[in-house]
């Protein structure tokens, strides 16, 4: 017998009343937000479809609609589900099968998925329509809205017949993403485990990784620690594994290039667990040693990172997060050499943008970037926040990435150097001289507690802690 067997997994065990508080939760904010008209009506919510690959008999992977998951918890695709806002029942809708697929694929009764995912009913989708007639609804509240970020509309039934019924398609929207945005303990605690297990998976692949491997090979070893140890099969987006230059391309998913010495290599990679993820970024050098400029774009990351952190508090607006982190980098920048004037005068012209191009972060969930940055009544986006992903007041129970970065992107800073109004700030013999940096972000997943904010993830940050996990010593002694 193998004397180094795989190791038994340490999933999360989910609480059996955990969609049951969810639904609870929600169904108290909805009635609370809209009185009355919530009397005899019905919440409609369509999961996600099967989606075939072109005109081949084989399917693509699809993850449930998130919101399908969070009041029902059914992972079944092509699904239909409906939730009685007086009684908070829950019926789920399922494709009816021919006894044939049973030889290709698993198929469960209709009294096996009732058990599974801890519902009241489970019919079949042809039985939708004479569902509905029986209890005939005083209202049918269609989650159909437009994303903020995507600006997609979502999924939402469309029968023909639901023309005969009232139906409302603005309040399921916002009531339900509002819902969404604060957490429950119980998805907190899931988003800590995630965190806590992807920062276990970054942390193996810093001390094995090395000149001469692949950026593939980061990928590859993430994802086997995720479901080896833990069963988190999937990531919640594709793996950024972006060495050298590759760091200034925010979504680098390419991961193909042979990893070369004193390169920084910038790894941005979450798992997912029962549909909850996490977002992780770490830098670090492929030799295990920081230069001097990369130990001056890194610090300045860190710098505004950890001035961020301290600063996160109940009513702090993020937009405001946003603009301290570009004045710290501004600052770092500035006394570096690569900027030249005041820091107000940098600040009043946006020069920090050049290099931090993206916003701070975003609200995190069961989608990477999830649902309500932009909600009906919160503060709109602004043109000079523009990728400001959400402008909210923080509140308890909001989970969020805390995410800046320094980039040296080449286009951005050539059509920087050819504006007048920016080029009298800028640097152009310094810039060039740190070109080769690339990019460093550093991302922390934050939960606000009543005890102020967490830090959800365990990665080394400081340089003496990286280059310390590097060789393969305890970081966490390292204050």
């Amino acid at each position: 017998m193998d004397q180094n067997p795989i190791p038994l997994p340490k999933e999360y065990p989910v609480p059996n009343d955990f969609h049951l508080n969810l639904r609870k939760r929600f169904l108290d904010f909805f009635k609370e937000q809209l009185g009355e008209q919530t009397k005899n009506s019905i919440v409609f919510l369509k999961g996600a479809e099967t989606i075939d690959k072109h005109d081949d008999d084989q399917q693509y992977r699809v993850e449930q609609e998130s919101n399908f998951k969070y009041l029902f918890g059914c992972e079944l695709l092509d699904c239909y589900g409906i939730l009685e806002v007086e009684s908070g029942k829950v019926t789920v809708f399922v494709p009816k099968y021919p006894d044939s697929y049973k030889m290709w694929m698993v198929v469960f009764s209709n009294e096996e998925i009732k058990e599974k995912y801890r519902l009241d009913d489970v019919q079949y989708v042809d039985q939708l329509e004479s569902w509905i007639e029986k209890r005939t609804p005083s209202l049918i509240y269609i989650y159909k809205g437009q994303d903020s970020d995507s600006k997609l509309i979502s999924s939402y039934p469309d029968f023909p017949y639901l023309s005969k019924y009232k139906l409302n398609e603005e309040e399921l929207y916002w009531t339900l993403n509002e819902c969404r945005v604060k957490k429950t303990d119980q998805e907190i605690e899931i988003l800590r485990y995630v965190a806590l297990l992807a920062s276990e998976s970054h942390e193996n692949v810093m001390r094995r990784i090395r000149p001469g491997n692949k950026e593939y090979q980061m990928e590859a070893l993430f994802k086997y620690h995720n479901f080896v140890y833990s069963g988190c099969r999937f990531t919640p987006y594709e793996c950024i594994c972006a060495s050298g230059t590759g760091g200034a391309t925010l979504h680098y998913i390419e991961n193909d290039k042979t990893i070369e010495d004193k390169q920084l290599i910038l790894a941005d990679m979450g798992a997912r667990y029962y549909g909850y993820n996490s977002d992780i970024t770490v830098t670090f050098p492929s030799n295990g040693k920081f230069d001097e400029k990369q130990s001056i774009i890194y610090n300045a990351v860190l710098d505004a990172q950890r001035q961020v952190h301290a600063s996160l508090k109940v009513g702090i607006n993020w937009g405001d997060m946003h603009l301290l982190a570009e004045r710290v980098i501004t600052q770092h920048l500035l006394d570096a050499g690569l900027l030249v004037g005041t820091i107000e005068e940098l600040m009043e012209n946006r020069i920090g943008k050049i290099f931090f191009c993206h916003g701070l972060g975003h609200l995190l969930g069961m989608r990477t970037h999830d649902v309500g940055g932009y909600n009906k009544g919160c503060p709109p986006r602004i043109p000079e926040l523009q990728s400001l992903r959400f402008r909210r007041n923080l509140e308890v129970g909001m989970v969020f990435t805390n995410e800046p970065g320094i980039y040296f992107v080449d286009f951005i800073i050539q059509e920087a150097f050819k504006d007048q109004t920016k080029a009298r700030f800028l640097n152009q013999e310094k810039i060039a001289e740190f070109m080769y940096v690339g990019g460093v972000r550093l991302e922390d997943d934050i939960a606000l507690t009543v005890n102020g904010p967490e830090i959800l993830n365990l990665v080394p940050r400081s340089i003496e802690q990286v280059e310390a996990c590097m060789r393969g010593e305890d970081w966490k002694l390292i204050q």
